[in-house]
């Protein structure tokens, strides 16, 4: 028997596919998990606008269906995408170099584009709170996922800008696990033992409107402005599925587009897919705040991957961003 022959039944009997990656069927359904809040935006209208489903019969995907799952933190993204559950998942930056961390070599994780680099709020009820010197064990600070999540590590970075090198996790046996909605809802109540939130502008603008409640520490003075949720997957994934990859980069560079001209359409979307008791008028004035911005590009990451290795958060240091992004945005200005 020839050899190609027998490589071929070989091949069968064990169940392996003899065809490049580009020849095979690409996947049929997208399963994506996203999470709360405009920081999710880009998503959204992508969703609404039917954008991913355009692309893939522009790329020669076929009708590609698209799933949707809404998830609490980065811990439980990570876990939908390790098991299969979604393909393309969105949290913050610092899910994302956790996972990348761990799967080098096997799964590859990266980062297929930003989302967003809106500011993070810290916001207080406690009127004794004016800065994050005045917590106490006293106090309860909301995050969507402790030690993992951006939100508690822009706590432990300005822990330890307040407190000096090593009190990174000073803050960190305050912070409790809670959905933004949730923890909207504790804060302006002042009824639980919630006294604190670190949250986007999307749900720190509602707990403002309370008069109970002030900020007291904005991420943009701790880090600056930088990409802080983005979205990824598998090297797998990426991999076997082109075209599908490109019509969900296509599409997300087109939400940008509605998002950039359409404020009120990129606001109606949101409202559509995201119950919330904001207005459409309320939408409208949190795209137009300076502290809520979107970003394709991811910059700026560098600041967050620097501080997770010095902690030993990760244990692989970045060379640049490129090493946690696939190589589709790598002809941008990234940083």
């Amino acid at each position: 028997m020839p050899k190609r022959a027998f490589g071929l039944l070989l091949a069968a009997a064990l169940g392996l596919s003899t065809l490049p990656a580009a020849a095979r069927a690409e996947i049929g359904e997208l399963k994506i998990a996203i999470q709360y809040g405009l920081g999710y935006l880009p998503l959204l209208v992508a969703k609404n606008q039917r954008l991913i489903e355009k692309h893939a019969e522009a790329q020669g995907a076929g009708k590609l269906a698209v799933s949707w799952t809404v998830l609490n933190g980065g811990a439980a993204t990570n876990d939908a995408l390790l098991s299969g559950n979604a393909h393309i998942v969105a949290a913050g930056i610092a899910p994302l170099l956790t996972i990348w961390d761990k799967t080098r070599g096997s799964l590859d994780v990266k980062a297929l584009a930003g989302l967003d680099s809106s500011a993070y709020w810290l916001n207080s009820n406690n009127p004794g709170v004016k800065t994050i010197r005045d917590l106490t064990e006293k106090d309860r600070i909301a995050v969507p996922a402790t030690r993992i999540s951006i939100n508690s590590v822009i706590l432990q970075i300005a822990a330890e800008k307040e407190f000096g090198l090593g009190h990174h996790y000073d803050l960190e046996p305050f912070t409790t696990t809670l959905s933004p909605p949730e923890a909207t809802a504790a804060l302006v109540s002042g009824k639980t033992e919630i006294t604190g939130h670190v949250t986007t502008p999307t749900y720190g603008s509602q707990q403002l409107a309370y008069p109970n409640v002030h900020r007291i520490l904005n991420s943009r003075d701790v880090i600056g402005p930088a990409t802080l949720v983005l979205a990824y997957g598998t090297a797998k994934f990426h991999d076997e599925n082109p075209k599908v990859v490109a019509a969900f980069l296509g599409a997300l560079r087109e939400a940008f587009g509605v998002i950039e001209r359409d404020k009120t359409l990129a606001a109606r979307a949101y409202l559509a897919e995201e119950r919330s008791k904001l207005s459409e008028a309320d939408v409208l004035a949190l795209l137009n705040n300076p502290d809520i911005t979107h970003s394709f590009v991811p910059y700026n990451t560098g600041v967050i991957a620097d501080f997770m290795h010095r902690v030993g958060s990760i244990k692989n240091k970045p060379a640049s961003w490129k090493d946690y992004v696939f190589s589709d945005l790598h002809g941008e200005a990234g940083s």
